[in-house]
């Protein structure tokens, strides 16, 4: 997963590059008012002949680029060997620059002292502009990370040297975005390890799967003897597939069947057992379209937050929001919100309805709930009172489709490990089980559909899933 993001932003910044190389093309044409930007000035006399120019003209700028080295990971060099690698692109990159700055325009030569600025105007701006786009996300990154976001939570089982060694290597550098939970094995083996790890043994072997289930995990590293320890690795790879949990190999032990060299400038020599995580650039799609459609929706919908909201405040006492904590993406912790619907106290006489529950699996259901307020019943009735979950997409808690978010209760009665994968993708606001009839589905039919959603995601089924939410709710079949 982590190579697999390492390559997503690397397009990204490889996208980025070329729009700076146009974007400084054009400021320094725009200094002798050739208006450069101009569809008119562009593409004729002949548009063909332009638009191939164009095309040719970025791949040539994305082969110097490559070839410069301006996208190799220099964190064992430093970043004198990066800026280097730049200053080597910019120069390749005006080269070309000059090439079609002659070409792009026979019909009317640009004199050499106009074309010689240009082009200086050129390398000066797109070196300095790459160069502030690499400072901005190496310091962009580490703030996130010195705060705890965006980490991956790693689970090491084995405490050997290689153990130790791959530990070093992911958290040497920030750029990793892991977090160590702990070691797992039967004992300490590596003598000379650090105290600060021996301190972070959290189990033994046979606390492998209580782990996997209980602790908030993104990725599982294995380093134990492969020739002794093979069936414990092959029960390990198979209890984390059916949680959705990647995992890992140190692969010296493999060197004689990989035949091509691993990538080991993004992360230790690790190779990959299982990963069944969604690809890193439709993740960034998906938030991308999350962020921008809950922005949207809370601006159009604030009059209904509004009047919902004194609805609940003056038809019943207690706050107008409702917050639980519910679990997340890798069994993270999060404040859900929602318009109370139940009365102030409904949590502390949960006891007296739990023997009512109609639901036959750990959730809790029940049609006639004493404890929801007559309001509160409408609004369950038409959902308006998920609304406020918008914040919780907004955040980036949650999507707007996904597995619906379920309370610890809920997770800590779960009999099938893998009902656990629902928490390899950010739970949703709706989802399959919405739209197909909510509580009068059966638990194990609900999970079903939650993997089905996993396995056959993409950005048309979330919009049909969207598309179909509204006659469902409409509807109001399986509220409670």
């Amino acid at each position: 997963m982590i190579l697999a993001s390492r390559k997503t932003l690397l397009e990204v910044g490889m996208c980025v590059d070329l729009a700076i190389c146009g974007s400084s093309l054009l400021f320094g044409s725009a200094i002798f008012h050739r208006a450069l930007w101009q569809m008119d000035a562009l593409l004729l006399p002949h548009p063909v002949r332009q638009i191939l120019l164009i095309v040719a003209l970025c791949f040539c700028w994305h082969y110097s680029l490559v070839s410069a080295g301006a996208y190799k990971s220099y964190r064992s060099l430093g970043i004198k060997a990066q800026i280097r690698a730049i200053l080597k692109a910019s120069t390749l990159l005006s080269g070309w620059a000059f090439m079609w700055l002659v070409l792009s325009r026979p019909e009317t030569p640009i004199l050499p002292t106009t074309l010689a600025i240009e082009v200086l105007v050129f390398w000066a701006a797109s070196t300095f502009l790459i160069l502030l786009s690499r400072a901005f996300g190496r310091v962009l990154t580490h703030y996130l990370r010195r705060r705890g976001r965006n980490l991956r939570n790693l689970l090491i089982v084995g405490t050997n040297s290689r153990a130790v060694v791959i530990a070093d290597q992911l958290l040497a550098d920030q750029d990793f975005g892991y977090h160590l939970v702990g070691f797992v094995d039967d004992r300490w083996h590596y003598a000379d390890a650090p105290q600060h790890y021996k301190d972070l043994l959290i189990g033994q072997t046979g606390d492998t799967l209580r782990l996997l289930r209980s602790l908030e995990l993104d990725e599982v590293v294995i380093a134990l003897p492969i020739a002794s320890q093979y069936q414990l690795t092959e029960r390990i790879v198979v209890w984390c597939k059916q949680q959705g949990i990647p995992v890992r190999h140190e692969s010296s032990l493999f060197s004689n069947l990989v035949r091509t060299p691993l990538d080991t400038s993004a992360s230790p020599n690790l190779i990959t057992l299982h990963d069944a995580a969604q690809d890193p650039l439709a993740i960034v799609s998906k938030r991308l379209v999350d962020l921008t459609l809950s922005a949207i929706a809370l601006i159009v919908l604030s009059p209904v937050l509004a009047v919902v909201a004194l609805l609940v405040r003056y038809t019943s006492e207690g706050p107008v929001l409702f917050k639980q904590e519910r679990l997340g993406l890798g069994k993270r912790r999060f404040w859900i919100f929602k318009f109370r619907t139940m009365v102030i106290d409904a949590e502390a006489r949960m006891k007296e309805v739990e023997h009512l529950n109609q639901s036959k699996g750990p959730t809790f259901k029940l049609l006639h709930d004493p404890r929801v307020t007559p309001i509160g019943r409408f609004l369950r009735k038409t959902s308006l009172d998920e609304l406020p979950q918008l914040f919780n997409v907004f955040l980036g808690d949650m999507s707007l489709v996904g597995p619906r978010p379920l309370p610890k209760r809920d997770y800590e009665g779960f009999n099938e490990d893998w009902h656990r994968r629902r928490f390899s993708v950010k739970p949703g606001i709706t989802c399959l089980w919405q739209v197909n009839g909510r509580s009068s589905i059966g638990f194990d039919q609900w999970m079903q559909l939650d993997m089905d959603y996993i396995d056959r995601w993409s950005f048309w089924l979330d919009l049909k899933i969207l598309a179909q939410t509204i006659p469902a709710i409409l509807k109001g079949s399986g509220a409670m």
